[in-house]
């Protein structure tokens, strides 16, 4: 049992430093994602992230958006086998009221007119309660659009978004042949500009 809890401590000891290694060999990628030229207004946005993956690895990235500013999300992998292959939702998470049924059971007395007694009845009550919970609403779906890899949106508020990827298992470069699983850098570039604002002003 000793042996089997060393060597649990091992692999996990050599393994952190080696996803580490991973994360940090990713550094940057993302600020090489197509970015918009400069000429377009965006800009570079610290919200953008990048990481290692395998594949059929997924993530959730939160994000803020707000009020009357046009944003472009682009996801690139160092690996070719997954460009144009990445799959993300943007997701918002709301508040939304429900009616719920409540059921409950009350005590009654009733006059049985046979023996002209009073008897006790248990009898069920169904009643409503407004409640409120939180629903995922999903606002985009790459999968729909040929798992394009850009996004552009203007929000109309500021909301908080999550993104969720998915990298696909293409069936390359899946391991190096050791038996090794293999990562893929893997890049969100974000970016934003103010909205351009339209009708007359004074």
């Amino acid at each position: 049992m000793k042996n089997i809890i060393k060597n649990i401590l091992l692999t996990f000891v050599v393994t952190v430093p080696l996803i580490n290694i991973a994360q940090d060999d990713c550094r940057g990628i993302q600020r090489y994602c197509n970015p918009s030229h400069k000429k377009s207004g965006l800009v570079y946005n610290n919200q953008s992230v990048f990481g290692a993956f395998a594949q059929g690895d997924t993530a959730e990235v939160s994000i803020v958006v707000y009020k009357d500013m046009d944003y472009r999300i682009v996801l690139c992998a160092d690996d070719e086998s997954l460009d144009g292959k990445i799959e993300f939702k943007v997701v918002e998470r709301m508040t939304k009221p429900f009616w719920k049924e409540i059921k409950s059971i009350e005590t009654i007395e009733e006059l049985d007119e046979e023996t002209n007694t009073t008897i006790t009845k248990e009898v069920e009550k169904i009643s409503k309660k407004r409640i409120y919970e939180k629903v995922e609403s999903v606002r985009y779906d790459n999968a729909k659009y040929e798992t394009n890899a850009e996004f552009n949106f203007t929000s109309d508020k500021t909301r908080n978004l999550i993104i969720k990827v998915y990298i696909p298992e293409t069936g390359e470069s899946a391991s190096n042949g050791l038996g090794e699983e293999v990562v893929s850098c893997v890049g969100m570039l974000i970016e934003h500009k103010q909205s351009a604002k339209s009708g007359f002003r004074r």
